[in-house]
């Protein structure tokens, strides 16, 4: 039986008798239901499977996943909650820990943090690794420690969000990113998750931590990182260079290229990659050029303002090619073009302000340059 005929196979065998779909069932449904169950169901998802194995030529593996969730269902015995479909739906068991603390600003923080009650071993995560691992590290599927980095636990990040506002000064994102031993660009995001998590309880919205602690409770929570930094292993050449023979030392150092260590230009690298990191957050955020629309084009936009829009002007030079600026250059001339500015139907103009700025500035084509 072809894949494309056991899918529909699959999907007509789960239609039920109201005419509506069952869930589908995932690799991982069996083990995040039990997670979600008080009960302690064991393996069951090996056992099921193997009991629906060659029942059905054709369908054992969509009937092992969907005997694997009944089981599941049948195991939990109505500990949660029906909620009308005739599934029964289980919540992990966890606790919740108050952190509070006063702003810079003088605005209370009251979050709350996440700690589950049961958190599964490290032999027990489902672990994501590379095959072959291209850093040297030693790094394989099953053997991945930079994987705990992107398993801080909620208690962590809240307390890191914190310690930010409470002294920005003193916890800015080196010195978090050094605390926790992560790298910057994850504490950068974190800091920008957790104020808009803020913002939700503010308002007086659900942030779900069920949902949060079953996470935890599959793939474990770490308090500190695995010392997580930027690695640059790229493969040199020799560079050769032809000196007069017997050049002193002091002379072949200004002759010769600075020699950098892989760690030097990987430190050179994470400095640009954190640079863009932020310009990136802070215009996705908002934080920078907030007055740009940034939900594509207005279905209704407003009427026109009185004296009409304004139109964006960008100058342009009469000869751009290379001839014309070595030409320029030995005159002593610019053919730097004017900066572009906002022109008006009665004559006037004006530069341009912080968000146009920004919007330029994105449109702009910048290549990632070279860093040695």
């Amino acid at each position: 039986m072809s894949a494309l005929t056991r899918l529909f196979a699959s999907a007509a065998a789960r239609l039920g008798g109201a005419g509506r779909l069952r869930p589908c069932a995932r690799p991982f449904d069996a083990r995040w239901r039990r997670s979600f169950s008080a009960t302690d169901g064991g393996d069951g998802e090996d056992d099921d499977a193997d009991a629906t194995k060659g029942a059905h030529p054709g369908e054992g593996e969509d009937q092992a996943e969907d005997a694997s969730v009944e089981a599941s269902h049948e195991g939990a015995g109505g500990a949660g909650d029906d909620d009308g479909d005739g599934a029964t739906r289980e919540e992990v068991a966890f606790r919740t820990e108050d952190v509070k603390g006063t702003a810079e600003d003088g605005e209370e923080i009251e979050l709350v943090a996440v700690v589950p009650d049961d958190p599964n071993s490290y032999d027990e995560q489902e672990k994501k690794g590379w095959l072959y691992d291209l850093t040297e590290q030693g790094h394989t599927l099953r053997w991945n420690p930079n994987i705990r980095n992107a398993h801080l636990s909620d208690r962590a990040k809240t307390q890191m969000y914190v310690m930010h506002r409470k002294d920005p000064k003193t916890w800015d994102v080196p010195a978090l990113a050094e605390r926790y031993r992560i790298r910057q660009q994850r504490v950068m995001a974190i800091l920008a998750l957790k104020q808009i998590q803020h913002d939700t309880v503010k308002a007086g919205k659900s942030t779900y931590p069920h949902l949060e602690a079953a996470f935890e409770q599959i793939h474990g929570s770490e308090h500190v990182g695995s010392g997580e930094r930027h690695v640059r292993v790229v493969p040199t050449l020799p560079n050769f260079a032809v000196v007069p023979a017997g050049t002193p030392e002091h002379e072949l150092r200004e002759i010769l290229p600075k020699y950098l260590t892989d760690d030097e230009r990987a430190a050179n690298e994470e400095k640009e990659l954190v640079r863009q990191f932020r310009a990136n957050l802070e215009y996705n955020t908002g934080a920078a050029a907030p007055g740009l629309n940034r939900k594509g084009r207005h279905k209704h936009p407003t009427g026109r303002p009185k004296g009409g829009y304004g139109l964006l002007v960008t100058p342009l030079v009469n000869d751009n090619g290379k001839k014309a600026h070595a030409r320029a250059k030995r005159e002593g001339r610019s053919l730097k073009p004017p900066k572009p500015y906002v022109a008006y139907a009665d004559g006037t103009k004006r530069d341009l302000n912080e968000d146009e700025e920004v919007m330029m500035r994105r449109r702009k084509v910048m290549p990632f340059r070279r860093l040695q």
